[in-house]
């Protein structure tokens, strides 16, 4: 095992600093440029991405993401990073972010891993300074020290880890494509047909949580925990099962669907459907969702959803003959989705317990 620094095994790169990009090099639709905001933990967040034009990656060709290369935010969750993968190679990266490329790009996945690692993520925020927001230097990734085994032992760990985290993406984008197809069919047949109900005729509320999302955050449970954010905790206590909804009620409209034992917080509002309506009702909450945030979250300061005002909201309700139909074929799609979460949340627990014994030497691959 030797010690090595990140300056010592890659470039570290920061910007592209002084330099404007024009309101015309971004575009609707061209070459994704990965922000902080992008920065996920270990992935890409795929929301908000903004694009450049060609123009922008032909005058900062060095600005360019590789596969193998590791994304840092500047500011915000620094402890954070991004393993550039093919998928994403060809992206431009933007100002707010620093680059780390190996000089060996059989190194990157081990070295993307040990920073994963909550020793290195725990000295990332120990040295970060900020009197509002957490902010990361190139001087300081560069001083962080690397542990690396003989080249065998570094490409098996690589291997291993990778392939876990590949069938959690994989799970992931299975999922993307599944709620794709649910929302599709529900558009088809249902979005314009004339209303004939309203939302609180299909609406059966589940019990308020008394568990705060703080308490949950450091929880280590086998219940997916729900909240008002996007992230998906645990919890040790089952607090709902079946077909539920969960919808933010402050701050901005979200709503979420599972199949199963599950938890969910204070601030979230957990309903079911009537009479088997659960799968609908979900779906008529998203195809509404821009107006949930426009008619029914008010308030002066942090607005809040207005629950009897969405129960009036009118509908159009299935007859039993369309819904048996619907049903039929949408359910066993949300009843995967759910078990892919499920099985994701056991391969993070896995990943997450393997990462410090492989990095430290407790556990070894055999071959």
């Amino acid at each position: 095992m030797s010690r090595r620094a990140l300056r010592e095994i890659g470039k570290i790169q920061a910007g592209p600093f002084g330099t404007q990009l024009h309101k015309e090099e971004y575009v609707e639709e061209g070459i994704p440029m990965l922000n902080a905001k992008n920065v996920g933990d270990g992935v890409v967040i795929l929301d908000s991405v903004d694009y450049v034009s060609e123009s922008v990656c032909e005058r900062l060709p060095n600005y360019i993401l590789k596969e193998g290369d590791i994304l840092f935010g500047r500011a915000g969750s620094i402890e954070r990073h991004t393993y550039v993968t093919k998928e994403f190679e060809g992206c431009f990266q933007g100002t707010n972010c620093i680059r780390i490329r190996c000089n060996n790009p059989e190194m990157a996945a081990y070295v993307s891993y040990y920073l994963w690692s909550p020793q290195v993520k725990q000295t990332i925020t120990n040295k970060t300074g900020g009197s509002v927001l957490s902010y990361i230097t190139t001087d300081l990734l560069s001083e962080i020290v690397v542990d690396l085994p003989d080249e065998k032992t570094l490409k098996a760990v690589s291997r291993l880890l990778l392939t876990l985290d590949w069938k959690i993406q994989n799970n992931n984008r299975i999922n993307d494509n599944l709620a794709q197809m649910t929302y599709d069919t529900y558009m088809h047949l249902f979005f314009s047909k004339l209303p004939n109900g309203k939302l609180g005729d299909i609406i059966l509320e589940n019990n308020k949580s008394s568990v705060q999302v703080g308490m949950a955050k450091s929880a280590n449970g086998k219940y997916p925990f729900f909240t008002s954010g996007d992230a998906i905790l645990e919890w040790n206590e089952c607090m709902v099962s079946g077909r539920n909804c969960y919808l933010n009620t402050g701050g901005n409209a979200g709503v979420k669907y599972y199949v199963g034992d599950a938890a969910y917080s204070t601030d979230t509002w957990c309903i079911t459907g009537k009479n088997n309506t659960a799968d609908y009702l979900y779906l008529t909450l998203l195809s509404i969702k821009p107006e949930l945030n426009q008619k029914f979250f008010q308030g002066t300061g942090l607005k809040h959803l207005q629950k009897p005002l969405l129960r009036d909201r009118k509908i159009y309700i299935p007859c039993e003959e369309e819904l048996s139909a619907f049903n039929k074929s949408i359910q066993p799609m949300f009843d995967m989705i759910s078990a892919n979460i499920r099985e994701n949340q056991r391969l993070t627990k896995l990943r997450d317990w393997l990462l410090p014994m492989l990095m430290n030497g407790q556990a070894t691959i055999e071959d």
